[in-house]
């Protein structure tokens, strides 16, 4: 039987599309293509970073009375010298650091207990890994991890910024960390985590939920403590001797909320000029807007070292030059075992 003309031609005025219709399909595919290419850019550069920075991260090895201790470091400079977490360092006694299938003794240089990271160091010419800035951080950033999980070969996590957290279960932090949404494995524990220049930004020192993210140090917090052991030999915590509480209902527009409650007698704070009522604004280049950020404040202040501390008084903003004093409160050393989270916590925010 003969088709009419107007059956013949109804399947293509099916599929003929108006031009806002065409031009959202060649768009959709044009999405496509970028974010395919964006993947590719994405997975090409994690290669890059792994193949130019795994030579620069080791396991180490270690003991204890429990036996054998494994875990993740790396260099942070060619003379040998080695960032990691303490828990990976057992008794302290034997340390040895695996590169590849070659061994080296390793001995401890100092440990910081308020964020568990220690360095340690061989005797040997290394290549290492640039440090970064990790103030520059900001959520969804994108992070990769290297290290030695579980007893494997040195392998690449990659895992986006989720927070950036002053406390967990309600306990504080010495000094804000940076929690990530990157699975991490028992072994991992010191391993470096770059930022997509290749720079070292801070390092794994905890799992959260399972294991299924985890908590990094800021490279700014560990680059503390090593500025502090090639001045001084040791860590050194400074101390003003200040306390704040929350400013009273009702001044909410105020610039921070972090008002001086107390001052230790005699501390560098009251020599200074500092006064119970004033309202802390900065100390050093840490700004504080709630009583919780004098923990960053007070986490890089140098004892023998000056600080501008920075105070709103009677609507008028004071600035005065404190030096800070040796810190006599500090915490006892975290507990950071099998990277699950548990005491690496600061006192409340009052104990400044």
């Amino acid at each position: 039987m003969r088709r009419s003309a107007s059956s013949a031609r109804a399947p293509r005025r099916a599929f003929r599309l108006p031009a806002a219709g065409l031009a959202i399909v060649l768009g959709a595919a044009s999405a496509f293509a970028e974010d395919t290419d964006l993947g590719e850019t994405i997975a090409g550069r994690m290669k890059e970073l792994f193949t130019f920075n795994r030579s620069a991260v080791v396991k180490i090895q270690s003991s204890d009375q429990h036996g054998q201790i494994e875990g993740t470091g790396f260099y942070a400079d060619p003379s040998g010298t080695i960032y990691t977490i303490t828990d990976v360092l057992g008794d302290g006694r034997n340390i040895t650091v695996c590169q590849g299938m070659r061994k080296m003794p390793a001995r401890l240089l100092v440990t910081d207990p308020r964020t568990g990271a220690a360095l340690i160091k061989v005797d040997a010419s290394t290549p290492f890994i640039p440090i970064g800035d990790s103030s520059k951080l900001e959520v969804s950033a994108p992070l990769v991890a290297i290290g030695y999980p579980m007893d494997h070969p040195v392998s690449a996590n990659f895992g986006l910024i989720a927070s950036f957290d002053k406390e967990y279960l309600n306990l504080f932090f010495r000094t804000t960390h940076v929690r990530v949404n990157m699975a991490v494995q028992p072994g991992l524990g010191g391993a470096p985590v770059l930022n997509f220049k290749g720079e070292a930004v801070g390092m794994v020192v905890a799992g959260v939920d399972g294991n299924a993210g985890c908590y990094v140090l800021p490279i700014n917090a560990a680059e503390k403590m090593r500025t502090d052991y090639a001045n001084f030999g040791e860590l050194k915590p400074g101390w003003v001797g200040v306390s704040v509480e929350p400013v009273h209902a009702g001044a909410e527009n105020l610039p921070s909320q972090a008002r001086v409650a107390n001052l230790q007698p005699y501390s560098p704070a009251t020599r200074a000029g500092i006064r119970e009522g004033d309202l802390l604004l900065r100390v050093g280049d840490i700004a504080v807007h709630a009583p919780e950020d004098v923990f960053d404040a007070s986490f890089y202040l140098t004892a023998g070292a000056d600080t501008t501390v920075t105070v709103l008084r009677d609507g008028v903003e004071k600035k005065f030059t404190v030096r800070a004093a040796e810190n006599p409160y500090n915490a006892p050393a975290p507990d950071l075992t099998s990277l699950t989270l548990e005491t690496s916590v600061a006192p409340p925010p009052t104990a400044h």
